[in-house]
């Protein structure tokens, strides 16, 4: 060894050298997976909100952003810790960025690690507070409508909901509190959507506006009807109907009815088809009551109009022909005094 060694004197440096720059190697290829594999695509997919409060000062990445995948999770810890641009100094402030600047900016900060980020068409950022995004909106409004709706009777649908695509609140302990100005009803309904603070101070009011469905059995004609006619129980069946477009409906109940105005076979009975049976009718005949003061005489009477009780109706006395001016009693009766 030592001949050797006196005849290539730089040997053990130079196998020193490569000894040294192999272990480095070494640890560069052990760490390029852990930097890399991020960087170059296929180990985890994050997605971008659309809305999201930031506490500065520097943006964070898990603040604007969600894991998608197992991978993603596995590593959410140091991803989310990722840090962006600076963000507004000013608490309440709110500002927008359209996808394509979205992905310039998380481009420069990120590399090509932002390739992984599936981004919404913009992103509204305000610094402090909280925020309610449509998702958590919607479920909301569906809670505070659900219970109302047992109600109105039925199969209730809530559809074409119009709503803010999301809330800010200046403040972390703000809450969204939901309310109506009218009762739930059948059609288009008006939501208030209003931030308050603990203490019941209201720092925002928005709106929203839900369409109801309402599916019900309801009364409709059996066959035709005609002005006049009396509504008994064989001219009346049921279908099911959308109380969102059938309004004023009769709901079966009350009468006795007979018809304001005709009504086709399989139409919706509405309140304004029906009008109360007056308890005398034109033609009936009525026992007219002569009340006097020694003498008490009844004989029969045609009506000649329609009234109720306590009402004045004409009545012919069918023995001389006089028409009388009587009051009613009760279905069967007049009065003169």
């Amino acid at each position: 060894m030592s001949m050797w060694s006196k005849q290539n004197p730089s040997i053990n440096t130079n196998g020193a050298v490569r000894y040294v720059l192999a272990a480095f190697l070494a640890f560069i290829l052990l760490s390029v997976p852990v930097l890399t594999g991020a960087a170059k695509g296929n180990r985890w997919k994050g997605l971008v909100r659309n809305v999201a409060c930031v506490k500065g000062p520097d943006v964070l990445l898990g603040e604007i952003a969600d894991p998608v995948d197992d991978a993603a999770r596995l590593q959410w810890l140091t991803l989310s810790a990722i840090k962006l641009w600076k963000a507004s100094d000013r608490k309440g402030h709110v500002v927008t960025v359209p996808r394509d600047k979205l992905a310039k900016v998380l481009k420069y900060y990120m590399g090509d690690v932002a390739d992984n980020l599936a981004l919404p068409s913009q992103l509204t950022v305000q610094t402090g507070g909280r925020v309610v995004d449509a998702g958590e909106l919607k479920e909301r409004i569906v809670a505070f409508l659900t219970p109302r709706a047992k109600d109105l009777g039925g199969d209730v649908n809530f559809k074409n909901i119009q709503m803010p695509n999301y809330v800010f609140f200046p403040n972390d302990y703000d809450k969204l509190v939901i309310s109506m100005s009218d009762d739930l009803a059948p059609g288009r309904n008006e939501i208030i959507l209003s931030g308050m603070t603990p203490d019941g101070k209201v720092v925002s009011r928005r709106s929203a506006v839900v369409f109801a469905d309402v599916w019900k059995a309801v009364p409709v004609a059996a066959r035709p009807l005609n002005r006049m006619e009396r509504v008994t129980r064989d001219k009346v069946t049921f279908r099911r109907m959308n109380m969102a477009y059938n309004t004023n409906v009769w709901d079966g109940t009350g009468g006795p009815w007979r018809m304001a105005r005709t009504l086709g076979r399989g139409q919706v009975f509405t309140l304004s088809h029906l009008e109360p049976v007056p308890l005398i009718e034109r033609g009936e005949m009525v026992n007219l009551v002569y009340n006097g003061h020694q003498i008490r005489l009844s004989i029969k009477a045609e009506a000649l109009g329609e009234a109720g009780v306590g009402q004045q109706v004409e009545v012919r006395n069918t023995q001389s022909n006089k028409i009388i001016l009587a009051t009613v009693v009760d279905g069967e009766t007049v009065v003169v005094r």
